[in-house]
């Protein structure tokens, strides 16, 4: 296979990426990725697997598999999108040491860590690949790791070269970390019920959660290479060896006699029964009402932590703000300069919600957002006024793709709730559409978006954006 040529049907990498089984396996990769110093500043400061895990598993799923399975404008689109991504990723960690999203040294890690994921899956599923088969995968998977615009040198060129390279990896360049640590066991401890859960009762969803996070806990601890637990000082007892044989083998026997459609996520299934990929429609079978808390107080306490800290690390920051704008232009596949327009709005609104930084120290605490957002209820301080205006209507302007000043269902789907339930995002919209007259003027959206932002209104589609939910 060429450098260039990605892998199509019939090849190694799609029998097995988009196999339902890589779920277990991700979060393998995702401590591996974190373990990298630049991984896990990358992972504190951006990414909202804190708050989100479950969001942001099936947003990094759905891309490999858009990426792999996708017909070549697909995959043009996918590259792109995740290469507008990784620009806005950069900074430096608690030790002073930089690190960038387009930064090829680890993005090829990052990359290597998803073959890891698939040679293992085979592996502790009980059917490892040969040496042959492994050898393939590579010559498919390299071709794709050098489309993400990695330069070739920074590839391993062949599998030998690969196992030298991942060797020396965990020998001399991965560490022990927070965010590694978070991924060994608090990860599990504040995860929402996903939307199509939501009608579990509470107190179920924290005892099954707890099962879940001892067991994957469990199974993560026997799964992570030798060399690296090591380095950890972790032992994989033998009831972790023991569950993780167990999760493994039944979850290869119990798919492998299930059709495509049961072994493979949605997007791969539709591209083995020779569909085109799209992304995945809604498995909610009803629509979730919402509970807010009732004193105001509550509220901004609530929204504070489930809406602007994005990352979950008790304080909203610029990089809080940079994640909701990924929130609102993955979906919209802008082009760079449109996108660039959300962010430079969005970082006028930060410069004006810095005023509620007392301290100085460049974040934003909990009980700042609050002593700033309480007082005077009927009117909006100013760090909440003129830069969430730009900031609102910029999100208006790139969800108007027609441009012609309103937002008409599809346009508000396309942004708001391609993923939820008919009666959610009917709701949603009927919110926002004051008038009733089917669409929604720019005029509407910032008043909507304005009163969600400073915790007087609750706005269905904003809270489906940019929250938990």
């Amino acid at each position: 296979m060429s450098e260039h040529e990605l892998p199509g049907p019939g090849s190694l990498c799609w029998k097995l990426l988009g196999q339902r089984r890589m779920l277990l396996v991700t979060g393998r990769a995702l401590v591996l990725e974190a373990a990298l110093p630049a991984g896990g500043a990358a992972l504190a400061r951006h990414s909202t697997y804190r708050t989100r895990p479950l969001r942001r598993l099936e947003l990094t799923l759905e891309s490999l598999q858009r990426l792999t399975y996708g017909d070549p404008e697909t995959r043009a689109r996918e590259f792109a999108r995740i290469r507008r991504v990784h620009r806005h990723i950069n900074g430096t960690d608690d030790q002073g040491r930089p690190y960038d999203g387009l930064d090829d040294a680890s993005r090829t890690w990052i990359a290597m860590t998803l073959f890891d994921a698939m040679v293992s899956m085979e592996r502790l599923g009980g059917r490892p690949l040969s040496a042959a088969d492994e050898a393939q995968l590579y010559a498919e998977w390299r071709p794709i790791v050098v489309s993400f615009g990695i330069e070739s040198s920074a590839v391993p060129q062949d599998l030998t070269e690969y196992h030298s390279y991942y060797a020396s990896m965990l020998d001399e360049a991965l560490e022990d970390n927070g965010e590694v640590r978070h991924l060994l066991g608090a990860v599990y401890a504040s995860v929402h019920a996903p939307p199509w859960l939501a009608w579990i009762p509470a107190p179920l969803w924290k005892v099954l959660r707890a099962v879940a996070a001892a067991v994957m806990g469990s199974v993560l601890r026997a799964d992570l290479p030798d060399a690296y637990r090591r380095r950890l000082r972790l032992t994989a007892r033998r009831r972790d060896r023991a569950l993780s044989w167990l999760v493994h083998r039944t979850a290869r026997w119990s798919l492998a006699t299930q059709p495509v459609r049961r072994r493979f996520l949605p997007p791969a299934a539709a591209a083995l029964a020779g569909r085109s990929v799209q992304p995945r429609t809604a498995r909610k079978r009803g629509p979730v009402p919402r509970q807010r808390p009732a004193s105001r107080a509550e509220r901004v306490g609530s929204f504070f932590d489930d809406v602007l800290d994005q990352t979950g690390d008790g304080f909203v920051t610029r990089e809080d703000l940079q994640a909701m704008v990924r929130s609102v232009c993955w979906p919209l596949e802008l082009e760079d300069r449109a996108e660039q327009r959300v962010y430079d709005a969005f970082d006028v609104w930060w410069a004006e919600l810095s005023a509620l930084d007392v301290n100085g120290d460049g974040r934003i605490s909990r009980a700042e957002f609050t002593d700033g957002t309480l007082p005077g209820p009927d009117g909006t301080p100013q760090a909440l006024q003129a830069g969430l205006a730009q900031a609102m209507g910029a999100v208006f302007d790139a969800a108007d793709s027609d441009h012609n000043g309103h937002l008409d269902q599809a346009e508000y789907r396309r942004i708001f709730g391609a993923k939820m339930h008919p009666a959610d995002a009917d709701r949603g919209f009927g919110e926002i559409d004051s008038d009733g007259d089917g669409r929604i003027t720019k005029d509407e959206f910032l008043g909507a978006l304005g009163e969600f932002f400073a915790v007087r209104g609750d706005a269905e589609a904003a809270m489906r954006l940019f929250g938990r939910d």
